[in-house]
């Protein structure tokens, strides 16, 4: 297997995405898309990224080999369905790199913090609900000790 099928195999086996910036500054794909990727890569430019972008160019201008993070991220597909991944500007001599990685445990943590939120709700409804039917005992006139 060449080095280059090799490199191919492996991140389509990880599921990731990784784009190397090209002279004219549109990025190119160094494996084939994965699918829960391929709504956003259309644009070579990666617009949804704004100022990552930016900060990812001042990254890669610096003489180092290193890795700038950015997520969690979430884009919406044309089928209304919503992928939350984390995005790196990789820096290697002579070579700029993208890499979009899902997040799949993210609908698991949604749903979980989600519930946490209705479990909190709940519990203030039923505190005020409490309150309101306990009566009222802030006006009820001096009180009387026994002597």
């Amino acid at each position: 297997m060449e080095k280059a099928d090799a490199l191919a195999a492996a991140v389509h086996a990880l599921d990731i995405a990784v784009f190397e910036q090209s002279p004219e500054g549109t990025f190119v794909s160094v494996a084939p898309v994965p699918a829960w990727m391929t709504a956003f890569s259309r644009n070579p430019t990666f617009p949804f990224l704004g100022s990552f972008l930016a900060s990812a160019r001042d990254f890669w201008a610096e003489p180092r080999t290193g890795r700038l993070t950015w997520g969690p991220c979430a884009e919406v597909d044309e089928a209304g369905r919503q992928f939350h991944f984390t995005v790196s500007a990789l820096s290697l001599p002579d070579h700029r790199f993208l890499v979009f990685e899902l997040d799949h445990d993210a609908e698991q943590t949604r749903a979980a913090l989600q519930k946490a939120r209705e479990v909190i709700l709940e519990n203030e409804q039923a505190a005020a609900a409490t309150s309101r039917a306990a009566p009222d005992t802030t006006d009820a006139g001096p009180t009387r000790r026994p002597q």
